[in-house]
C-alpha cells in the first residue's frame, strides 16, 4: 500500500483542524509511519511543518500524545494555536502555579487532553512520572531532538533521560523531529531514545530562498560598516546574533542611536519575563531587529525575517544553519550574512574549554553536596550550588549530570525546596572516566569549529553546497545565485577573497534582483583606460578606494589592466616574496602579515590577481 492510499490518514481532518488542503513534502509519509505504529525520525528544514506531523498523528490516535519541547514560550504558542483550532491541548511547566500544575496533571490523568507539552526536566519528577503512568500515552513526540546528542550543537543534559522514560511508559510509538542533524547525530538520536527499528524521513536541507554571504571583517569597525550596509540595503525584520551578552546590549544601543529602528535584546542574562517581553515585542513590530545570543530563536515563529546576520562566527555548521535558517520562513528572498574575523574563533574556543567542570571543579561540586547530606540525602537548590561553586548554569547542570552518570549522585523526588540527591562515593576511576569523556567531546567540538572556519574562509565553492554536503544531502542547490560565490561567478569575477567593502555590492545586487554581469566593473575599466588613477576613479564613481582596487584586481586577472598602473615594481617584488613564503594565494591575511604596513590589501590583491593569471596561462593546453 502506498502512502497516498493509507486509509488511516484523513484529509478531512487536515482541512478541518489545520485549514490546509494538502500535506507538504515528507509530512504524509511521516504520519503514515506513526499511525502504523512505527517509530520515526523526521528531519525537515525550518518552516517545513514538523509540528503538524505529531499534531495530526495525535488527533488520529487514541489516548494522549506527550510532546517534549525545550522551550516554555514555544509550548504556550503551540497550545494557544491548537486551542484556536478546537484541539484539547495543554502544557505543564514551571511558569504555572503549583495548584494550576496539579489541576492540569489531574485532567491529564482523566484523559482530557489530546496533547500535553512538557519540558524534559519535568520527566525527572517522580510524582509527575507516577501520574503519567496512569495515562494512555499513545505517542511520544520529541521536538528539537538534536538536543539529546552530545555530538549535536545544542546538547541539553535533561534530554538524556528520555530513553529511560520511554521504557517506563512501555515504549509508546515515538517520533523524533529536528531541522539540523548530521547522519552522525541522527544515529545518536535513535540510539539515545532506544529505538530498535526506526523509519527515517529526511526531506533534505536546502533552503532555495536563502542567499549566503561571508563578509571578511577584520575588526569591529569593519563589522559595523558591513552591518550598516546590510541594514541600508535589506529592508524588513532581521536577527543579529552576537557571541556574548555584553555585545548584545552594546550593539543594540549603537543601532538605536544611529538608525532609530526598533532594536530588541535577548540573552540568557535577562530575567524570564524580560526575555518574554522582548520576544513578544519583536514578533509584533514591523521591520524590527532582534540582537541576541544563541539563547534566542528556537521555536520563534516569525515568517518574514528578511535577514539573519552573525556578528561573530558560531561554533559549528549545524548551529549556523539552524540560526541562519530562521530567515525567510515565508519562502521569500532572505539574506544570511556571516561577518568573519579570524580572531573571533577565540571566543568559541573558550566556550569549548569551559563546556564542563574541570576535574577539580567536579570533585568540589560533589563535596559541596555531600556536606549537606543527612542520612545520605542532600537537598540543595541550583542557585545555592551556583553561588558556592561559582559555576555558571550550563557548567553546573553538566556537572550534576556527570555525577549522576558516574553513580555518585542519585536524583530523588524533587517536590518542595531545592533538588534532593542521594549521595554516593566519587571514586578516582569515575573522575578519570569523566575526564576522558569530556576530552573526547571537546575534540569533536574543535573539529566542528574547524569546519565552520573552513566554510567562512572558503572563496572557491558554493556555500549552500558546502552546507548541504555537511548534512549528508547530495542534492544540488536549487537556486542560483544562492551565495556570494555564485554571485561573483555570474559576474565573471576572480577565487580571490573579498574584504567587507569589496563585497558590499553583492548584497545590493541580490536585494535588487540583479545577478547578471556587473556593468560597474566595465565602468571602472573605462576610467582606468582614460588614464585616471585609482583614487581619481573612486572619486569619479563615488565608490570607496577598496572597491576600486577590487575592480582593478579583476581587470588585471582578465589581462584588461596593467599591474604597473597600480603597483610599483618594488611593491610587487615584496608581495611576490611574501606569497612564496606563505605558499598560497587564497588567504590574504598571512601575506599581509609579512609585509610593511605601507602596503595595503588593495595592492596585495592586484599582485595576486596577476599571479593567478600567470598560473592559469601556464597550465592551459596552449602553454
Amino acid at each position: 500500500m502506498t502512502e497516498g492510499q493509507d486509509p488511516l490518514i484523513s484529509m478531512a481532518l487536515l482541512a478541518r483542524h489545520f485549514g490546509v488542503p494538502a500535506f507538504r513534502p515528507g509530512q504524509r509519509a511521516a504520519i503514515s509511519h506513526i499511525l502504523n505504529r512505527r517509530d520515526t525520525l523526521v528531519v525537515m528544514p525550518t518552516g517545513s511543518g514538523k509540528s503538524l506531523v505529531y499534531q495530526f498523528a495525535a488527533l488520529s490516535l487514541p489516548g494522549t500524545a506527550l510532546v517534549v519541547s525545550p522551550l516554555i514560550a514555544l509550548m504556550k504558542d503551540q497550545v494557544d494555536r491548537l486551542g484556536e483550532r478546537g484541539i484539547a491541548a495543554t502544557y505543564i511547566n514551571s511558569s504555572l502555579s503549583s495548584d494550576e500544575q496539579a489541576r492540569r496533571i489531574q485532567r491529564m490523568v482523566n484523559g482530557d487532553w489530546r496533547l500535553v507539552y512538557v519540558a524534559p526536566e519535568r520527566l525527572r519528577n517522580p510524582a509527575f512520572l507516577a501520574a503519567l503512568r496512569k495515562v494512555n500515552v499513545s505517542l511520544l513526540a520529541v521536538d528539537e531532538a538534536h538536543c539529546i546528542s552530545q555530538w549535536g550543537h545544542d546538547f541539553r543534559p535533561d534530554y538524556l533521560h528520555l530513553g529511560a522514560v520511554r521504557k517506563l511508559l512501555d515504549e509508546p510509538v515515538t517520533v523524533a523531529l529536528t531541522a539540523t542533524a548530521t547522519p552522525e547525530v541522527q544515529d545518536d538520536i535513535i540510539r539515545q531514545l532506544g529505538l530498535s527499528s526506526v523509519e527515517r524521513i529526511v526531506t533534505g536541507f536546502a533552503r532555495p530562498n536563502l542567499v549566503f554571504h561571508v563578509k571578511h571583517t577584520p575588526d569591529l569597525r569593519a563589522k559595523l560598516q558591513a552591518l550598516r550596509k546590510l541594514l541600508g540595503v535589506v529592508k524588513g525584520a532581521g536577527i543579529i546574533y552576537v557571541g556574548t551578552r555584553r555585545e548584545a546590549d552594546e550593539l543594540a544601543l549603537t543601532l538605536e542611536a544611529e538608525y532609530r529602528i526598533p532594536a530588541f535584546v535577548y540573552h540568557g542574562g535577562m530575567e524570564r519575563r524580560q526575555r518574554t517581553a522582548a520576544q513578544d515585542a519583536y514578533l509584533n513590530a514591523p521591520n524590527a531587529v532582534m540582537i541576541a545570543t544563541n539563547a534566542f530563536g528556537m521555536g520563534v515563529d516569525r515568517p518574514d525575517v528578511r535577514f539573519v546576520a552573525h556578528f561573530h562566527i558560531p561554533g559549528s555548521l549545524e548551529a549556523y544553519y539552524q540560526e541562519a535558517g530562521r530567515a525567510g520562513r515565508d519562502g521569500k528572498l532572505a539574506q544570511c550574512v556571516l561577518l568573519y574575523a579570524p580572531q573571533d574563533r577565540r571566543l568559541q574556543e573558550w566556550f569549548i574549554e569551559n563546556d564542563a567542570p574541570s576535574r577539580n571543579e567536579l570533585a568540589a561540586l560533589h563535596r559541596v553536596i555531600a556536606a549537606r547530606a543527612r542520612n545520605g540525602v542532600a537537598r540543595v537548590s541550583l542557585e545555592e550550588l551556583a553561588r558556592i561553586t561559582r559555576l555558571f548554569e550550563v557548567k553546573l547542570r553538566v556537572g550534576l549530570l556527570q555525577l549522576e552518570q558516574a553513580g555518585s549522585l542519585e536524583r530523588l523526588d524533587d517536590e518542595g525546596y531545592g533538588v534532593p540527591f542521594r549521595v554516593h562515593e566519587l571514586t578516582e576511576g569515575a573522575l578519570q572516566a569523566t575526564a576522558a569523556d569530556v576530552q573526547q567531546r571537546r575534540a569533536h567540538k574543535r573539529a566542528q569549529l574547524a569546519k565552520m572556519i573552513a566554510y567562512a574562509e572558503c572563496t572557491t565553492q558554493c556555500r549552500q553546497e558546502m552546507l548541504l554536503r555537511h548534512f549528508g544531502d547530495l542534492s544540488e542547490p536549487r537556486a542560483k545565485p544562492c551565495c556570494d560565490y555564485h554571485i561573483r561567478e555570474a559576474r565573471g569575477e576572480s577565487h580571490v577573497s573579498l574584504t567587507a567593502a569589496g563585497q558590499a555590492s553583492e548584497t545590493n545586487a541580490v536585494a535588487d534582483g540583479d545577478a547578471g554581469p556587473a556593468s560597474t566593473l566595465e565602468a571602472t575599466g573605462i576610467l582606468f583606460a582614460q588614464g585616471l588613477s585609482a583614487r581619481e576613479v573612486a572619486a569619479k564613481r563615488g565608490l570607496s578606494i577598496t572597491t576600486i582596487y577590487h575592480h582593478a584586481a579583476q581587470l588585471i586577472a582578465r589581462d584588461q589592466l596593467s599591474l604597473r598602473r597600480l603597483v610599483s615594481e618594488q611593491v610587487e617584488m615584496q608581495v611576490r616574496r611574501a606569497v612564496e613564503q606563505v605558499g598560497a594565494i587564497d588567504k590574504l591575511a598571512p601575506i599581509k602579515y609579512l609585509l610593511p604596513d605601507s602596503i595595503d590589501y588593495g595592492e596585495i590583491r592586484c599582485v595576486i590577481a596577476a599571479i593567478s593569471r600567470e598560473r592559469s596561462a601556464s597550465s592551459s593546453p596552449a602553454a
